[in-house]
């Protein structure tokens, strides 16, 4: 569950306008360009922006031919990548590359799509690049797919410290957001320690601040309500998720299953949550007494 989580979340992010930068960048080859090219090149991001891949990959393969630009090399090569053409994806990354060295959404989707192929070392060098690229106006994508990389591969300072420099970059920026909350709610799940859902429930509550009526975040705030014994408003998020998924019947069913299962055990979820955070705190601060006098033990001796 966790991968396939993963790989939505990168998904989530490609820039497939590519748009972002490209004017100031110094190309070492001349673009070229036709009227019929850019009609072509548009027709096929309209195509790839409505999931129609087949009909994006017809135009843009035409448009290619007669409209050399970065862009158009960008929106081809997702759209084969969508259409789970991960092989022809890559060459027509590669090939813009060639082109466009500098251009920092290909250096970006590019290290996106190895970074999905599990292939990390290889996209943390491209999006690197991507960072590194002084005009470019998206580098929250850059640093929020780094930081997932870190954490798929164990290393959780990096991710919290790329995490939070995408939102320094945009504040603005949902999916750090949505996945703080994740990581601080996976820790509780882990760890049973409360102060991490108290941090789940604060990126979650920002995040829906962004994405108003969204049933995933409602979902999410109502599972940590509901893990801190606030049940009133746990139902209530709960609810607002289960009317706001009508397009979504998987997502909707899980919901329903969800807020089935706490009414029928209500009992098991009130608890006096401050009252255990509290305790918690008390036998971390003991914990750490113990620590201090066993040292002063040592030193005396």
């Amino acid at each position: 569950m966790k991968k396939i989580i993963y790989l939505v979340a990168f998904l989530n992010v490609f820039n497939i306008f590519g748009c972002a930068g490209t004017q100031n960048v110094d190309y070492p080859y001349q673009e070229t360009s036709s009227n019929e090219g850019r009609y072509l090149y548009d027709m096929g991001v309209s195509y790839l922006t409505s999931g129609n891949n087949a009909m994006a990959i017809s135009y843009l393969e035409k448009a290619i031919q007669t409209y050399k630009n970065p862009d158009v090399y960008n929106s081809l090569a997702l759209a084969y990548q969508f259409a789970g053409e991960f092989t022809k994806a890559e060459i027509v990354f590669k090939e813009g590359l060639e082109r466009y060295p500098n251009s920092p959404e290909l250096l970006t989707n590019y290290g996106i799509l190895l970074a999905i192929q599990k292939r990390y070392n290889d996209a943390l060098n491209y999006l690197k690049k991507a960072e590194n690229h002084t005009t470019y106006q998206r580098k929250e994508i850059v640093f929020f797919n780094m930081a997932l990389i870190y954490k798929d591969t164990g290393k959780e300072d990096l991710f919290l410290e790329y995490m939070n420099k995408a939102i320094m970059y945009n504040s603005n920026y949902l999916n750090a957001y949505t996945a703080l909350g994740d990581y601080y709610y996976e820790k509780y799940l882990d760890k049973k320690d409360l102060s991490y859902l108290k941090f789940a429930r604060e990126y979650y509550a920002k995040a829906l601040t962004l994405s108003l009526n969204d049933p995933v975040i409602y979902f999410k705030l109502g599972k940590v309500y509901r893990d801190l014994g606030q049940i009133d408003l746990a139902k209530f998020y709960l609810e607002k998720a289960l009317k706001s998924s009508q397009e979504n019947k998987q997502l909707q069913e899980e919901i329903r299953k969800t807020l089935l299962d706490m009414i029928e055990n209500t009992h098991s979820y009130e608890k006096p949550i401050e009252d255990e955070y509290k305790k918690q705190e008390t036998e971390k601060s003991n914990n750490y007494n113990n620590s201090e006098v066993e040292n002063i033990k040592i030193l005396i001796k």
